[in-house]
């Protein structure tokens, strides 16, 4: 009967131990032991060097949520009145320029005898019609126009008003936008100024429904 022996040539005297014999030997459940705490400590390793910072970061992030929602919201309002800004600003700039092409047509369209006195733009909501609902009558908006021209013998004060009214309604700056609702002719409530007696013209112009 043969078996098989191992030498170990480093430590004479001595029998080499084989890696299965390292752990079943007089000492193995000690060597098995701390193998065991060794592996489990370098797993320890891994999992704190790899899990950890990654824990920590997601908690960071996690805590930093409830301040970039509150930052978002706070940039979502300033967002919201800068929007309402512009759309104030559009707004106005078109109002300017239809006010700019308006007296650029009165300028132009009043004859020399004609005084303008009072050019105002209104806007207001009609009393509703039967079975009509409030939230369904629409503003209108009205143009009213008095002026002042002298008096005198003929019919030169009643064509200079017409020539300004058909003038005023050729124009492309009145003519997309308004329409001729009333006009009136009457002396003013105080009579003759300085000797002159004038005649107190009021055309009333309604916006065109769009």
């Amino acid at each position: 009967m043969s078996g098989r022996f191992a030498v170990d040539l480093l430590h004479p005297g001595r029998v080499a131990v084989t890696w299965q014999e390292w752990f079943i030997g007089t000492q193995g459940r000690r060597r098995l032991a701390f193998f065991v705490l060794g592996g489990a400590g370098l797993l320890l390793l891994v999992l704190a060097g790899g899990i950890l910072p990654t824990y920590w970061r997601l908690s960071a992030d996690l805590d930093a949520i409830p301040r970039l929602q509150k930052d978002l919201g706070a940039t979502e309002a300033d967002l919201g009145l800068l929007r309402t800004n512009l759309q104030a600003l559009a707004t106005e700039a078109r109002r300017q320029v239809r006010w700019a092409d308006l007296m650029t047509a009165f300028s132009q369209q009043t004859p020399r005898a004609l005084k303008v006195q009072v050019i105002q733009s209104t806007r207001t909501t009609p009393t509703p019609a039967a079975g009509q609902q409030p939230g369904d009558v629409r503003p209108e908006a009205t143009l009213r126009i008095e002026a002042l021209t002298p008096l005198r013998p003929g019919s030169p004060p009643l064509l200079e008003v017409a020539q300004f009214m058909a003038g005023l309604m050729r124009d492309p700056a009145v003519n997309k936008r308004f329409q001729l609702k009333s006009w009136e002719i009457k002396p003013p409530a105080g009579g003759a100024t300085d000797g002159l007696q004038l005649l107190n013209i009021t055309v009333l112009l309604s916006e065109r429904p769009s």
